[in-house]
């Protein structure tokens, strides 16, 4: 079965990055793959959006470790897209992000012995953490180099050490608070507190950015265009405006997707790149197992943010080469809270000025069971009231911003809505090291032919939704075929 696709049809919910590269994979291998999408247009987190002729990024920002042989290059490589075409290296005046604290300013850079050099120049009486630190880190950096990390995400988990929380490694490392504020940077990345942050995760973001760092050359729409385009040539389908209503199941197998105009697809598998939480609601309640059901019900989800996106004179304001991350943190240097800044190239007139910081669900549960586009004044004026206040902030970063102008925000109501995700969380479920190996057994559902990609990869962001796509490959097909026909074997 595995070595003939023909005849095997396959369904995948959702269109977010996770969803179009599993499509483009499967595709490419000869079966019959169909993507319904209830939004009008595909791409989920990874479509832009435009307001006052500017185009506003929601999920992709910066991407790390695109270059030639780097894990996310090869994976490309691998959908058959070019990543030249699509993006461009940041770093050209030497760093990717600025970290200001307090009282002090550190800067990531680009390539890892360059982390190293401005870690040992900052922080020079922990020399002996550092060389710990930097040993681990390069463990995970010479392993994701390995051709098995794209077919096997458990191979980095053999060592229990990497499972343990961040915080807890750097309090027997002995760190001052402020390199303990550094290292942890990495963690806000995917919304995770560096007390519970696995820290395999952290090496392993961390470690992405220290192989390159890529913005996208144009915007979020080129980017889900140009996959969409790829996984249409390759014979695959996209339904759009028709999200999934049920997954048909009988003797522990899933048959089809019904959708929400009614209209049923057959299915031999189902794969779901969509929210665990929202997939229990696709199924009949005694489907799963309880426990297993209550084991995605009882996930903690990460926060959610508000992203004010700013237009500001492109003369005054010009792109620049790097984020800006301003940061606060406690009396041990545990991360409480962070804005992030970045400045993109937009029009002869603007630039746009995106800022993203935390934003807890509740503080929106006034608004809880509105949707969006009918949603009343007060939510539109508490919420741009939040950005003018960020605006205001950012003046103490940027200096004055000229003609600076809010031109739209989004709140985690807005990013619930959009992509059906509990709470409103752009990183979805939290990949705490007390949740990893929860989240780990849930990509595995007892039912034949369903599987999961998207945010339920255990690697987070671009890296762990595309990483989903490629392990549900290697389940349909088989690790032998797999190595063939992807060639991941050195």
């Amino acid at each position: 079965m595995k070595n003939t696709p023909q005849g095997k049809n396959i369904v995948i919910i959702g269109s977010g990055i996770g969803g179009l590269s599993a499509g483009i994979l499967l595709s490419s291998l000869s079966y019959p793959v169909t993507i319904v999408e209830k939004n009008p247009l595909p791409g989920g987190l990874m479509r832009s959006y435009r307001r006052g002729g500017l185009d506003c990024p929601v999920g992709v920002h910066y991407v790390g470790a695109l270059g030639e042989g780097e894990p996310m290059g090869r994976i490309f490589d691998a959908l058959g897209v070019q990543t030249s075409d699509l993006f461009t290296p940041m770093g050209n005046d030497g760093v990717i992000d600025r970290y200001i604290f307090d009282d002090f300013v550190f800067e990531l850079p680009t390539a890892i012995e360059n982390y190293e050099d401005n870690l040992r120049r900052a922080f020079g009486p922990e020399s002996e953490q550092i060389s710990t630190f930097m040993n681990n880190l390069r463990e995970i950096h010479r392993r994701m180099l390995n051709p098995a990390f794209l077919i096997n995400q458990g191979d980095p988990f053999q060592n229990i050490d990497y499972l343990q929380p961040l915080g807890e490694y750097l309090d027997k490392l002995a760190v001052s608070p402020r390199l303990r504020a550094v290292i942890s940077v990495p963690c806000e990345l995917f919304g995770v507190p560096s007390a519970d942050c696995p820290v395999l995760l952290h090496h392993m973001v961390l470690a992405g950015y220290l192989f390159s760092a890529w913005r996208l050359k144009e915007n979020g729409s080129r980017m889900t265009d140009v996959l969409a385009q790829r996984f249409r040539d390759l014979g695959g389908q996209i339904i759009l405006n028709d999200g999934a209503e049920k997954i048909l199941i009988s003797e522990g197998m899933v048959r089809a997707a019904r959708l929400d105009s009614g209209r049923v697809i057959p299915a031999d598998y189902i794969v779901a790149d969509i929210h665990p939480k929202i997939l229990l609601g696709l199924m009949d309640s005694n489907t799963l197992r309880p426990a297993f059901a209550q084991r995605i019900l009882d996930l903690k989800e990460t926060n959610g943010v508000i992203c004010a996106q700013i237009s500001v004179d492109a003369a005054a304001h010009p792109e620049t080469a790097h984020n800006t991350y301003r940061l606060q943190t406690n009396e041990k240097g545990e991360i409480k809270d962070g804005v992030f800044y970045q400045i993109r190239q937009g029009n002869d007139q603007a630039n746009l000025l995106s800022i993203i910081t935390r934003s807890f669900y509740e503080e929106w549960s006034d608004w809880e069971n509105t949707v969006s586009g009918s949603r009343p004044k007060d939510y539109s004026a508490k919420k741009y009231a939040l950005a003018e206040e960020l605006l205001e902030k950012a003046q103490n970063i940027f200096g004055p911003l000229k003609n600076a102008r809010v031109i739209d925000v989004f709140t985690p109501l807005t990013i619930r809505d959009y992509i059906n995700c509990p709470q409103g969380s752009c990183y979805g479920v939290m990949r705490s090291a007390q949740q990893l190996l929860k989240i780990a057994s849930i990509n595995n559902p007892p039912i034949g032919g369903l599987l999961l990609t998207g945010q339920n990869a255990l690697a987070p962001g671009v890296l762990g939704s595309i990483l989903g796509s490629f392990e549900v490959t290697r389940k349909i097909i088989g690790t032998q075929e797999f190595n063939h026909k992807f060639r991941w074997q050195g």
